[in-house]
């Protein structure tokens, strides 16, 4: 596996360069986190405990497979409905599968399940409903139920994962070293950390991004059954952001954003990076590319590929559905332009 950094520095470089600027597009009214303040509209005291707590919650719904903005938007209508689901305290009396007469009983997970499902928040929803539980319980006992305790004292990544990671009995369900970063990011830009240098969250977007430009080349022999969604990789990518950041005094925050929004909002656009699916059978659902070139998809091109700031640099197509659904990292072909396109821009 080779790691260029030159590379990084230009695709990061130019990527933030837009970011700032508010570039195109950068300037688009859907180019927000999910997590900013307009999705959560009177829920609760910038900062807070409650919003604490939300977060937290919130960092189940961002290991994929269910849009981040829908996630956030119908998990605070959630928390509209009732936000006492949301404080640790609340579910001292519950216990894994643990089923208790009136109100209260809908904090055990079957009863989790149903309120997630019913507000469309229904994807892992028993896996969800089952950590919702437990994690709680740890909160409340270890941190006095109060999650911005966790991190009083710490300012290194190091330190965050020996609290975070689920590696002991103080670790969290569901938290490995992509969900310790995104705790860290979501309460830095809540204000309840103060801002350090850590690993931006390694997504799918990431990842696009790193492979899709070059920045990463591995040969096909280094991939397993997930393509290259392999632990040297997540690692090797994880060292270049935060390097990169010390480097050149970056805010973390800045630079995952920048990436994140770039990917979902331009890459996607490629019909080389989106699949027709089949019916549902779990990893083994049969994803194909779509048929290209329409006039829609021309159009999409011409807006996003044909005046992108890291163009000449990507040179893959790497589909989301193959990640999100079959939980591999692919490339599937190099990046093409339609053939049709300077006769129909001509045209127009």
């Amino acid at each position: 596996m080779k790691v260029d950094k030159e590379r990084a520095e230009l695709v990061f470089g130019r990527l933030l360069d837009s970011f700032f600027r508010k570039e195109y597009p950068f300037n688009l009214p859907k180019a927000k986190a999910p997590q900013v303040m307009e999705n959560l509209r009177d829920l609760f005291v910038l900062g807070s405990r409650e919003h604490a707590c939300f977060l937290f919650a919130l960092c189940y719904w961002m290991r994929g497979g269910i849009d981040s903005q829908t996630a956030t938007k119908q998990l605070a209508q959630l928390y509209r409905n009732n936000p006492e689901m949301f404080l640790p305290e609340k579910v001292y009396k519950f216990q894994r599968q643990m089923i208790l007469p009136g109100l209260e009983r809908r904090f055990a997970p079957i009863f989790l399940s149903s309120e997630f499902k019913a507000i469309g928040l229904g994807f892992n929803v028993e896996e969800i409903a089952d950590i919702w539980v437990e994690n709680w319980l740890r909160i409340k006992d270890l941190w006095a139920g109060d999650p911005r305790d966790i991190f009083k004292g710490v300012s290194t990544y190091e330190e965050a994962c020996k609290r975070v990671q689920n590696k002991s009995k103080r670790g969290f369900h569901g938290f490995q070293e992509k969900m310790v970063s995104m705790l860290i990011y979501f309460y830095m830009d809540a204000d309840i950390l103060d801002r350090w240098h850590f690993p931006i969250p390694v997504d799918f977007h990431v990842l696009r991004i790193v492979f899709s430009n070059c920045i990463i080349v591995a040969k096909p022999a280094e991939s397993n059954g997930n393509g290259f969604y392999t632990k040297s990789v997540l690692m090797s990518v994880r060292k270049l952001c935060q390097n990169y950041c010390v480097k050149h005094n970056v805010d973390p925050l800045h630079l995952c954003e920048a990436i994140w929004l770039y990917s979902r909002l331009m890459c996607n656009q490629h019909p080389g990076n989106q699949s027709v699916v089949g019916g549902r059978h779990g990893r083994k659902t049969e994803l194909l590319p779509v048929s290209r070139w329409s006039l829609a998809q021309i159009r999409n091109y011409s807006n996003t590929c044909a005046i992108c700031s890291i163009n000449d640099t990507c040179k893959w197509c790497i589909p989301s559905a193959e990640y999100y659904i079959r939980g591999k990292l692919v490339l599937r072909e190099e990046r093409g332009s339609p053939p049709q396109l300077n006769f129909f821009l001509s045209s127009t």
